[in-house]
């Protein structure tokens, strides 16, 4: 598979032994090359993807590729071919190696060896006991061990100054070939930090990270932050980032894989949050926790605990922390109750008043993919998403907040439609018989679940009706009526389809 934005590297063209078939030959120090692996090698599976400007040809020897060349580190991909492959360390104890890079000149990060082991590890919040807390204990970063590692940090002292190099990679890779190889020195781990000096900014400009992988590295201070930290970590168990805005990609003020812009500049005790409903779904933490809906054959009602709450275990039964909701042909959401208080309470101020004590819906087409916010709702919100599987989805916030309601309704045509009322519901729903068209958007589920409603409507292309028209009409047409898409959402009682009433009794009697 070629690299994106070269052309593509014929089919046959495959690393094999000499004589067999077409094959490429790996020039240069291999061993040192395939440090940068940041998963297992696996016979069969590893691909490379390799651009077609770094091939040499040379005739009768077949094809070349020198790993020494500069680009090669940059422009050669390493990863599994299998893509659905199953993503690790999301759970479990892992022992982490912070390396602080020096150059030859003796620029080195800000923090000494004891005070980066003390920010990553010690500190009152750090890697470790914000990722225990976000997760109860599920996942946790330790401190790796050995005679040359000081609480979990080595130096190591590369052979030019900083301003000699041309990418964070080849600081990177020589870095690695610096640890040290005896056990005793270094002792086993599975997670690798690396901490650069500032001079590294004209080629990184915060931090980076395998996704999937075990590798993750940051210019100077960023690798005392533990919200980088978490961040660069949440990228090796294979999540995307989380968006919110129409192009910023970190926008989601309520995740770590977002933050809004959230910098806690040179307060490294700052930035407490956790993962929103996608990320938090895929980690699988509190599956038990967890609902997964169709609203195309089911309606949801239920209560949402935050993240804080799920971790103190202030969650009963009946109780949900995140809704998937999912259909045919669609792309997934999921819900999830945001607050600020304890593990999640440094949002960023900008985004208080808009998220929280909000239900945040995000959207996300499968795991270890990037997440974007599609609402933020506050007591009383609806959020409406059309042509869901032939229909439009419904997701009111009820009151008192963190009351949730879910479901399809099929499409049908208004002389005035939903969207017109929703475009000024104050106002749209007290014309008389409105709310009964539009319960869901007026907020009168409590009283209108058993009501018609009482205005002519049309379905599809046919001529206006009306629940009581339909009312009069033998069982036979009157069933054939109910039948047709979208009327018995209106006709409500006349069609015995009380679809908005609660599970459990009828929730919204409390507006």
């Amino acid at each position: 598979m070629s690299a994106r934005g070269e052309p593509a590297i014929p089919h046959k063209t495959v690393c094999k032994k000499k004589n067999r078939e077409n094959y490429l030959t790996l020039d240069g120090n291999i061993d040192a090359f395939f440090l940068r692996s940041y998963f297992p090698l696996e016979l069969g599976r590893t691909q490379l993807s390799i651009p077609i400007s770094l091939l040499i040809d040379a005739d009768a020897d077949g094809k070349h590729i020198n790993l020494d060349d500069s680009r090669a580190s940059e422009m050669i991909v390493i990863r599994p071919q299998n893509r659905n492959r199953r993503v690790n360390h999301r759970v479990g104890s892992w022992k982490v190696l912070a390396i602080r890079v020096i150059d030859s000149t003796g620029d080195a990060p800000t923090k000494s060896v004891s005070e980066l082991g003390t920010d990553i590890f010690d500190d009152a919040f750090n890697l470790d006991n914000s990722a225990q807390a976000c997760s109860k204990g599920r996942l946790s970063f330790k401190a790796a061990t050995g005679d040359a590692v000081v609480n979990g940090v080595i130096n190591v002292n590369l052979s030019k100054s900083m301003t000699n190099y041309t990418s964070d990679s080849e600081v990177r890779n020589e870095a690695l070939s610096l640890i040290p190889k005896d056990p005793n020195a270094v002792n086993d781990y599975t997670f690798t930090i690396l901490v650069m000096p500032d001079s590294s900014k004209s080629f990184l400009s915060g931090a980076k990270a395998w996704l999937p992988g075990t590798m993750s590295w940051y210019r100077d201070l960023y690798g005392s932050d533990p919200t980088y930290l978490l961040h660069e970590l949440g990228h090796n168990p294979g999540h995307g980032h989380s968006g919110y805005g129409k192009y910023n990609e970190y926008g989601d003020p309520t995740c770590t894989m977002g933050g809004g812009g959230y910098s806690n500049g040179a307060n490294d005790d700052l930035g407490k949050m956790c993962f929103n409903a996608a990320k938090m779904y895929y980690f699988g933490w509190f599956s038990e926790y967890n609902q997964n809906v169709d609203p195309s054959t089911i309606a949801y009602t239920g209560q949402l605990v935050g993240t804080n709450d799920v971790v103190k275990g202030d969650i009963s039964t009946g109780q949900d922390m995140v809704v998937k909701l999912y259909s045919n042909g669609e792309i997934d959401l999921f819900m999830m109750y945001q607050k600020t208080e304890g593990i999640t309470e440094d949002i960023d101020s900008d985004y208080a008043t808009t998220f929280n004590n909000h239900v945040v819906i995000v959207e996300q087409s499968g795991d270890s993919k990037g997440s974007w916010v599609k609402a933020s709702l506050a007591a009383g919100d609806v959020y409406t998403q059309r042509d869901w599987n032939g229909g439009t989805l419904v997701v009111q916030m009820g009151k008192p907040h963190r009351l949730v309601f879910v479901q399809k309704v099929n499409a049908w045509t208004l002389t005035k439609d939903s969207s017109w009322v929703k475009r000024n519901p104050m106002i749209h729903c007290k014309r008389r018989f409105v709310s009964s068209m539009c319960p869901v958007t007026c907020g009168t589920c409590g009283y209108e679940n058993c009501r018609d409603g009482g205005l002519r409507f049309r379905q599809g292309g046919s001529k206006k009706t009306s629940c009581s028209w339909i009312k009069r009409r033998p069982d036979k047409i009157k069933k054939r009526w109910c039948n047709k898409s979208g009327v018995s959402q209106i006709c409500r009682y006349t069609c015995g389809h009380c679809s908005l009433s609660a599970r459990n009794g009828n929730i919204f009697s409390g507006y």
